[in-house]
This record gives structure tokens, C-alpha cells and sequence, in this order.
């Protein structure tokens, strides 16, 4: 069982907060509130807390400077902030002091239970054993593929099942859903190239999924990567997680690349119903403009695909916020789609906001530029607004916003590839890295391409080839010595990387130039 402390100066919100969650489905059997962070902190003396749910702007000390006093001591506690101004200045301290989550009030109670719901889960994580790392050999990846490959094909025997999942530390009886990666294949690539390709995207596959805790990557024996999303909400599904993935594989390869998930099922004795069922959606596929994403769709009522619908407008706006066209382009999108299911006036107010607010707190944690649009301003503009002049104005507010951000931030560059260099021979990812400059992995990857002009993982494996030739030229190191140095622990993937740039393994390279043979 958990306990939640609840800092707010306005009693009616934290006493709302207080009696409005349904902490006993949450494991949660205590909830204190304080009107203030001294009150917070004699509470935190004298109790135990897991999670802090805390409002910015109080008197004597703010939220922030609580949390700062709370990280000087050693604690695993989660933080969520809760504040009622869209300051970038505020979003950037909390991340530094390791806020978990930030939300902006007026809070939705089911975003504040779902975001109480995932830090408690992740907290649960935390304190387990953590699960043995999958790069202690690729046996162990051998064994994993093999038995997932079992259970997408519904043979599976229970015994290995129930302990592959013991060892990744998962529920096996959790929601789930199948999927599956389609890169489109690239024009005079020999097998070996593809092979390396594919490897790298199993790579930031797994970057992105299993070493969050959010599902499984694998590849089955034919060569496709297939994954399983772990499902964190109780009624969500993997689209988002999908699209956020489609998107870094699509910028890190400049390739066309298409994720393919079926549908929800409970447990992993199921998943081969949700792997059949991808299988089929390929079959239907809709060519929209937001096709990255293949997912599987039953008959429902009209209201029910709008609401499928509006998420994916949802999810397809935050993700274009690089891209001002392509932003615009998908609101009149859903504008046309406003009229085609001929939504009431109130219900595209709502939509209209939740738009907005998505673009908006997007471009402040995607880039860190601030934006000064106001929302407050915003929602009194549609609050009573008919149906064409609630898109109108909602679509001016997404002009000014992306005419107000500023340009790429060179800085981020700058200390990626100081921290690239300094750490060539340990673990790198693109995940990593931005959370260490305190931006997302998908702007990161975006900005690292653009003014690179290559994608921030071939830019590491490009430094860790150069290095590597540095050594095979003025030293007498072996070969697998050399990989170890410059971030390989696969033999074969450095060599498969090697020749990718060189057009020659690592022996041949040292012969060619030494006129002598290398044994590993």
C-alpha cells in the first residue's frame, strides 16, 4: 500500500483532490493534505510518502522549492506538479528536480488518476529487482526470441511463459497488444546492409520499449521485429507509444517506416489473438495522412469512432510539432471531419481546447521554447462559440504559436556531441541523451537530423567506426578489445557496423594496411 501527501493552498482543490481519487483501486490506504510546504514538511518528518502531488504557486515557499528540499535527501518518492500558469520556466525547474509529471490546472480528474496511476506503477518498478540486463549475451536474446515467437504462433508452453515473464519482472495477465515494424526496403541494399539496418532498429526499438518497461522487442526467425506494448491505462491502448516509435524510426533512418498493432487482449496467453489480428489489419489498411500507424477497428457506434478518430488527431498534431504545415494541414482535417460527424457546438468547443492545450504544452516540453499564448484567453474565446467559429479561432491560436517559437537550439547539438565523444565506449541512446538535456527523444532526434543532416544513432555508430579504425591503425589490440572500446558487445553487430562504412571487416581493414592478419 502506498501513502500520497497533497500540497495546496486552496482547500477546496486539495480537499477535492483528496476525496475525488479512488485511491483504494490505486493501493493507495492514506491521503494527507497541507495548505502549505511548511505543512508538507512536518508531514514528510513524521511519515513516509511515496507520492507528492503539489501546487506551484503558495505562499512562503512554492511547490518547486519543496521538491528542491525533498531532493537533498536520498528518497525514491514521485513528484507531480500541478499549476495553474503555462511558464516554460516552471516546466524546466521541475524537470531538474526530477518532477515526474506536470500537469496544468484546471486539472481533468481522469488525467490526474491516470498520471497517479503510472507513478505509482513506475515506482513499483523501481523497487522491485531490477530484471538482468538482456546485453549480458546474445543467447539470452536468442532464448527470448524463441519463446515469443511460441506465443504469437499460440503454442507456447505455460512453464516458459510464466518464467521468461518472471525474468522481465512483467505481469503476464496485464493488457496487451501485439505489433510489428515494416521499414520500407531501401533501393540497392545487399543483405548484409539490411541486416544491419534491422539491427539498429531492433536497437532503438528496444531503447524505446523494453528499457522503459514498456513492452517487448524481438525478431522472429524470418527477420521481422515484432513487439508487445505493455498497456499502462486500464481502457488505453499502444497507438500513441506506436506513433511516438514510427516517428523515431522514421527520423533517425529517412525511411518510410509503418508500425502495425492488433487489438487489446488481457495476458499473454492471448497475444496470439492480438498478433492474428495486426496480421489481418494489413489486409485494411486506410490511406490517411496519419498511415505511420496500422491498427485494428470493429464496427461501433458513430460516436465511438469519433472518439477513436479525435486521438488520432490528437496524437498526429503533437507529433507534427516541427512542422507548422503539417500541423495546419491535420486541423483542417479535422475540421472537415467536425462536419462530416456533425458534432455539436459544445463538443467541438472541448475537442478544440483539447487540441490546443496538446500543441501547446507539446512545443514547451518538446523544445523548451515558451510560448506566450494564453489558453485562458482561448477557452473564453469558445466558450459559447458556434461550431465553425470555435475551429476558427482554435486555428489562428495554432498560427501564433508556432510564429512565436523560436529557432533550432544549437545548444542541444553542442552538448550532445560533447557528451557522444566523452562516453563513445559506454552505453548511448538517443533516450539517454535527452534526458540529460532535458528535451524529449523525438525532438532531439528531429533537431540532431536537421542541422546535422544525419540522425543522432548513425551519428553515433559513424564516431564509434572512426574511432575504431584510429585503433585498428596505431595499435596492436585485438579486434573484440577494440569493439569493447568503442561501445560494441556483439562481435557481429560491430562488424556488421564496421563493414556497413568501410566496405571490409575490421581484420581485412588492419591487413590491408599493416599487410598482417589479426586473430580474435
Amino acid at each position: 500500500m502506498y501513502k500520497v501527501l497533497v500540497v495546496d493552498d486552496e482547500r477546496m482543490i486539495r480537499l477535492g483532490i483528496q476525496r475525488a481519487i479512488p485511491w483504494g483501486s490505486l493501493q493507495v490506504d492514506e491521503v494527507f493534505v497541507a495548505g502549505s510546504a511548511g505543512e508538507a514538511l512536518e508531514i514528510l518528518k513524521n511519515h513516509p510518502i511515496d507520492l507528492l502531488i503539489t501546487d506551484i504557486s503558495m505562499s512562503e515557499m512554492t511547490g518547486l522549492d519543496l521538491v528542491g528540499k525533498i531532493r537533498e535527501q536520498e528518497t525514491d518518492m514521485r513528484v507531480i506538479v500541478l499549476t495553474g500558469y503555462d511558464r516554460f520556466d516552471y516546466a524546466q525547474q521541475a524537470l531538474r528536480l526530477s518532477v515526474h509529471d506536470f500537469l496544468l490546472k484546471p486539472i481533468d480528474e481522469e488525467e490526474l488518476e491516470r498520471s497517479i496511476r503510472t507513478q505509482l506503477a513506475l515506482l513499483q518498478e523501481q523497487r522491485d529487482a531490477s530484471t538482468p540486463s538482456r546485453a549480458e549475451g546474445v543467447r539470452q536474446q536468442y532464448r527470448l526470441d524463441e519463446v515469443m515467437e511460441e506465443i504469437f504462433a499460440g503454442k507456447a508452453d505455460s512453464d516458459q511463459t510464466t518464467q521468461l515473464f518472471a525474468e522481465l519482472k512483467a505481469d503476464p495477465h496485464q493488457k496487451m497488444q501485439a505489433g510489428m515494424v515494416i521499414p520500407d526496403r531501401v533501393s540497392e541494399e545487399d543483405e548484409e546492409g539490411r541486416a544491419f539496418r534491422l539491427r539498429n532498429i531492433q536497437n532503438l526499438c528496444m531503447d524505446m520499449l523494453d528499457a522503459r518497461h514498456l513492452g517487448i522487442t524481438f525478431m522472429d526467425h524470418s527477420g521481422s521485429i515484432l513487439l508487445v506494448f505493455f498497456l499502462q491505462e486500464e481502457n488505453g491502448d499502444a497507438e500513441e507509444l506506436a506513433s511516438e516509435l514510427a516517428e523515431m524510426l522514421q527520423e533517425e533512418y529517412a525511411i518510410r517506416v509503418r508500425l502495425v498493432i492488433g487489438s487489446v487482449v488481457s495476458g499473454v496467453e492471448q497475444l496470439h489473438i492480438s498478433w492474428n489480428d495486426a496480421q489481418n489489419s494489413l489486409n485494411s489498411e486506410r490511406k490517411e495522412f496519419q498511415d505511420m500507424v496500422i491498427r485494428s477497428r470493429s464496427d461501433r457506434k458513430r460516436a465511438d469512432i469519433f472518439e477513436e478518430v479525435f486521438r488520432e488527431f490528437k496524437s498526429a498534431l503533437a507529433g507534427s510539432v516541427a512542422d507548422a504545415e503539417q500541423a495546419l494541414h491535420i486541423f483542417s482535417r479535422f475540421r472537415m471531419a467536425v462536419e462530416s460527424y456533425n458534432l455539436t457546438a459544445r463538443c467541438t468547443q472541448q475537442c478544440c481546447f483539447e487540441l490546443a492545450s496538446t500543441m501547446a504544452f507539446s512545443c514547451l516540453n518538446d523544445s523548451g521554447n515558451r510560448s506566450e499564448e494564453n489558453l485562458n484567453a482561448l477557452m473564453k474565446s469558445l466558450n459559447g462559440a458556434s461550431r465553425e467559429a470555435a475551429c476558427e479561432v482554435t486555428e489562428a491560436f495554432l498560427e501564433r504559436l508556432f510564429s512565436t517559437r523560436s529557432g533550432t537550439d544549437h545548444e542541444v547539438i553542442r552538448k550532445a556531441k560533447a557528451r557522444i565523444r566523452e562516453h563513445l565506449g559506454e552505453e548511448l541512446s538517443v533516450a539517454g541523451l535527452a534526458a540529460e538535456l532535458y528535451v524529449t527523444p523525438n525532438y532531439l532526434s528531429r533537431l540532431f537530423k536537421r542541422i546535422t543532416g544525419e540522425g543522432c544513432n548513425e551519428y553515433i555508430v559513424r564516431k564509434r567506426i572512426e574511432k575504431a579504425k584510429a585503433l585498428l591503425e596505431a595499435t596492436t589490440m585485438k579486434v573484440g578489445e577494440i569493439a569493447q572500446t568503442v561501445g560494441y558487445t556483439d562481435m557481429n553487430y560491430f562488424s556488421l557496423a564496421f563493414k556497413k562504412h568501410t566496405g571490409m571487416s575490421p581484420t581485412k581493414y588492419r591487413s590491408a594496411l599493416q599487410g598482417g592478419e589479426e586473430k580474435l
